[in-house]
């Protein structure tokens, strides 16, 4: 079973405290997959306890949900790191509304994340210029192919953003790109540079099907619909393969490209600031744990942090 897939509760005894949960207010503006695999993880949890005889949470111990986390094992530490954050939180809600007597917080103190995979998704700006390329834009689909790259290469735009944008997003006159980010429903603007702006034009005038749609990408194959963010991934996927890059021990989609962006921004001594901009970040801690920033890091870099409360 994938990690994300539908899953349908077996014990009807949890399904309110579910439904309370998922309908929490500082979840309005949460991204419908990001709610998928919380109430995933939650009902996973919930037909575990009900197949091991635990019919309500006020009898869950704390062995119930150790032995949950032993069943899922099998997932990668990143996938089961993502899994432990949605249970810390949903037994620390459930201790608010004093259901148990244990917090999320007891459960899971420290979360384990993947840091090493996280690293080695790190491709050098010479590997970047190298799959880009070998991109042929001579033709409509290598056309696509080379703006959408660029897109999370040069600028750090998600998938999940780039198969969403519109053509009303790109703001000629001031050469910026604007959009609402998905994951996170913030704002964010971004410079057009000049040679994605060429590549972009190119693009529109030669090589994306003549529709109504208002996507700046559209598919064929679903009558000019979005394309998925699944296909970005193969998109962008190939052209590490063709450009003949080691990506054995790493990831090789559109995300490992936005974070050889970021990497290779703070590699140059970019201020964090600035690269928390460049990721549309809305607080400095998040860009720090989202490159694994410790003090060796900073130290071997020679950057200063600058204080958040100033930016």
């Amino acid at each position: 079973m994938s990690k994300n897939s539908k899953i349908i509760l077996h014990y009807w005894q949890y399904k309110n405290i579910i439904e309370k949960y998922t309908n929490l207010d500082e979840f309005n503006d949460l991204a419908h997959d990001t709610m998928r695999s919380k109430k995933v993880t939650v009902t996973s949890l919930c037909n575990y306890l009900g197949d091991n005889g635990v019919s309500s949470f006020k009898q869950c111990k704390h062995r119930h949900v150790a032995d949950f986390m032993e069943s899922i094992s099998m997932f990668s530490t990143a996938t089961k790191s993502g899994k432990t954050f949605i249970l810390r939180h949903f037994f620390n809600f459930l201790y608010h509304e004093k259901i148990i007597l244990y917090s999320g917080n007891e459960l899971f103190p420290v979360i384990v994340t993947n840091k090493k995979d996280r690293i080695l998704s790190f491709y050098t700006e010479d590997e970047v210029k190298k799959l880009v390329s070998c991109i042929d834009n001579t033709t409509p689909k290598g056309k696509r192919d080379l703006i959408v790259v660029l897109l999370a290469a040069e600028l750090g735009i998600r998938s999940g953003d780039i198969c969403r944008l519109k053509l009303s997003n790109i703001h000629w006159e001031r050469n910026t790109i604007e959009f609402t980010q998905y994951k996170t429903g913030v704002f964010h603007q971004l410079p057009l540079l000049e040679n994605i702006k060429f590549v972009l034009i190119d693009y529109l005038r030669s090589a994306r099907p003549a529709c109504s749609s208002q996507l700046l990408f559209v598919g064929i194959k679903n009558n000019y619909g979005m394309i998925s963010s699944s296909q970005m991934h193969v998109i962008v996927s190939k052209y590490f393969k063709i450009a003949n890059l080691d990506i054995s021990k790493r990831k090789h989609g559109p995300h490992a490209l936005r974070h050889s962006l970021a990497s290779n921004l703070l590699k140059n001594n970019t201020p964090m600031h600035v690269i928390k901009e460049v990721l549309g970040h809305t607080n400095l801690n998040t860009t720090n744990i989202y490159l694994n920033i410790d003090f060796k890091t900073l130290k071997h870099f020679a950057l200063e942090v600058p204080d958040e409360n100033k930016n």
